[in-house]
């Protein structure tokens, strides 16, 4: 159902208190708040955090190492790239180096995209979506599929999963959680995944409840 356009408007207009907006901008920040208008969806990252620019997402990938034969330029185009990622140690210092930083992801796919993939219902969409998260990321396996619940009058599907996460910067395998949550809402499947380490030491869940409470779709 989502939360209507008048009230989607009322939020943009909130959103952009302060800031000199393009009317014809479709996607912006401020603060802690992401709206983007085309695709009909605002959330808060948590505070502190940082959003990252997709165009340098390229850098971030470069650096994971994912499972022997995953070709990471051609399966990405595959996958599709995040639209929008929120993290916590979003400055490359030395002192963040070698600590995993906890990471909101956001993934929006029109359903027609992936119907050549046989994909026409969400479950088709769930069950395919774990299929290709095995295939790259290393020891993935989902733990629990929670209840569905409603957000702004939608229903999400949540799934606990876990998988080892590798970077050139970590010299070890390092266990890391995975809360993927997945919802179909006017033709397109919106796609959070909340990452963190409790191996670490490097949580969010206070953060990951707050930002899930934050989520408003059109």
């Amino acid at each position: 159902m989502g939360i209507g356009k008048r009230e989607f408007l009322k939020l943009i207009g909130l959103a952009s208190t302060g800031i000199l907006l393009d009317p014809y901008l479709s996607v912006f920040t401020n603060n802690d708040t992401y709206v983007n208008k085309k695709l009909g969806v605002i959330f808060d990252k948590p505070h502190g955090w940082g959003f990252i620019k997709v165009s340098d997402f390229g850098k971030l990938k470069d650096k994971q190492i994912f499972e022997e034969g995953w070709n990471k330029d051609i399966e990405w185009e595959d996958i599709g790239y995040p639209i929008c990622i929120a993290t916590k140690y979003y400055e490359d210092t030395p002192e963040n180096k070698g600590i995993f930083s906890p990471t909101i992801m956001l993934n929006i796919t029109p359903k027609e995209d992936l119907y050549p993939f046989g994909c026409r219902t969400l479950e088709e969409v769930i069950e395919d979506s774990a299929m290709g998260t095995e295939a790259f990321l290393k020891d993935f396996r989902v733990i629990k599929r929670k209840t569905p619940y409603q957000l702004s009058g939608i229903t999400f599907h949540e799934f606990e999963c876990e998988y080892m996460f590798e970077h050139i910067d970590i010299s070890y395998p390092l266990k890391v959680e995975l809360t993927s949550i997945k919802a179909e809402h006017n033709g397109f499947y919106y796609d959070f995944n909340l990452h963190q380490s409790y191996a670490q030491n490097q949580t969010a869940q206070l953060e990951f409840e707050r930002f899930k409470q934050s989520i408003k779709l059109i």
